[in-house]
């Protein structure tokens, strides 16, 4: 059987040896590729984009890499399609599994593809639903006041980025329709991705994270009382303005509570060159730190390993994820392995994620006082804390186990060409 990944991300491999920085993001594939690179039966064969001018492979320990030239698309490239079909003639795969329907050089593959080959997609996100929500309730005048000079110079506002995102959704509606097989993990995925194709078989697979995360576990006598952890934070839809004013609210209490967040300083305007960078929604973020006097409160992490994700989840008093919708939060699933208590807002896949006052507590997006009140929960009973987390654990490592997961994708892929 040979499988051809298309993907959005350049593997370690790969990157090794193009000399450029290994990828932190999208541990659960590089799980999911060693649980195949296993099965010897299997040949697997992965894609992506890149800044060159060639095609490029390498082969290392029973996987093949190819990379295509060109930038993650949001936009149909037919100048991709001749590489496409390049590497489709050369590998001849079986199965053509695209994972995540946010850039278009996916559906250059599905479009040169023979009708031969099984066509199945992963949903990641849904870009057709965030875009509806994408401004996560941001008032239109403060959009307006944000805007910067990088916004202009790139025509990217943040009421462009919804327009970009709507726009994105077109092609990934055209992904979904023309794949016979669909893959997921909650019931927002499954029903949105139906909506769009009805026909299709669908198969439920959860994620398998990084090896790290189940390896440790969380001991509240550890941690620095009174901090918060959030995973990420450059864009509207992760709701860090929400966050915000759940933090003023729990400084009134705790003044020396802290927020957390992991990757890019968005914010960051000290040098001229970072004046010119500076987005929107980082102007925005700046605007509410400095009106709530969170100056001393907000902590951007930059972008942290594997490693330092675990040690500074390890140190952290609750983990919240405030985004106004999401499939399923990633580092929620890290979280809870890790045995963490959770304030979650009640949106998309998430709502399959937490069981309420058992496994974390959910909250409306909109309610930041009802973050602030389950987080003060947290933060004052021991004892809940630990409860939450070990009954958080005691289901993620059911829901994420690795070796149900390495079975149920083989069972698919034999599903998908009728072996079975």
């Amino acid at each position: 059987m040979k499988i051809l990944w298309i993907v959005n991300k350049i593997f370690q491999y790969p990157s090794i040896q193009l000399n450029i920085d290994v990828s932190n993001g999208g541990g659960w594939l590089d799980s999911l590729a060693e649980m195949i690179r296993s099965k010897n039966e299997i040949k697997l064969a992965i894609t992506t984009v890149y800044n060159g001018n060639e095609i490029k492979k390498y082969e290392d320990d029973n996987i093949i890499y190819y990379l295509i030239p060109g930038a993650p698309a949001l936009k149909y490239n037919e100048n991709i399609n001749q590489y496409c079909k390049t590497i489709i003639d050369e590998f001849k795969p079986d199965i053509l599994h695209i994972h995540g329907t946010e850039y278009a050089h996916g559906l250059s593959f599905i479009n040169v593809c023979d009708e031969k080959i099984k066509k199945v997609v992963s949903i990641q996100g849904l870009t057709s639903c965030i875009s509806k929500v994408y401004l996560a309730n941001i008032p239109y005048k403060e959009i307006l006041k944000s805007i910067t000079f990088r916004d202009i110079i790139k025509r990217d506002n943040i009421f462009q980025q919804k327009k970009q995102f709507a726009k994105r959704g077109i092609y990934e509606k055209e992904i979904i329709n023309k794949c016979d097989f669909i893959i997921g993990r909650t019931d927002w995925d499954y029903y949105n991705s139906i909506a769009i194709n009805n026909s299709a078989k669908y198969f439920n697979l959860q994620e398998t994270v990084r090896e790290g995360f189940y390896k440790n576990n969380w001991d509240i006598r550890n941690i620095e009382r009174n901090s918060i952890y959030l995973s990420q934070a450059g864009y509207p839809i992760k709701g860090l303005h929400m966050l915000l004013e759940t933090m003023k609210m729990l400084k009134s209490k705790y003044p020396n509570v802290k927020l957390y967040i992991s990757g890019s300083n968005i914010i960051k305007n000290d040098t001229a060159i970072e004046k010119i960078k500076l987005s929107g929604y980082g102007k925005y973020i700046k605007s509410l730190i400095k009106k709530y006097k969170l100056q001393d409160n907000v902590i951007f992490t930059g972008v942290l390993n594997e490693g330092q994700v675990i040690e500074r989840l390890l140190k952290t008093h609750v983990v919240v994820v405030p985004s106004v919708i999401e499939n399923e939060s990633n580092s929620l699933t890290e979280a809870h392995l890790l045995g963490m208590p959770t304030v979650v807002a009640f949106s998309g896949g998430m709502t399959d994620r937490v069981i309420h006052k058992k496994t974390g507590f959910f909250y409306p997006f909109s309610e930041s006082a009802m973050c602030a009140g389950y987080i003060s929960k947290i933060f004052e009973d021991d004892k809940l804390a630990k409860e939450l987390g070990k009954s958080a654990r005691e289901k993620a490592l059911e829901r994420n186990n690795p070796e149900n997961n390495r079975k149920k994708i083989f069972e698919i892929y034999n599903s998908v060409l009728g072996e079975c």
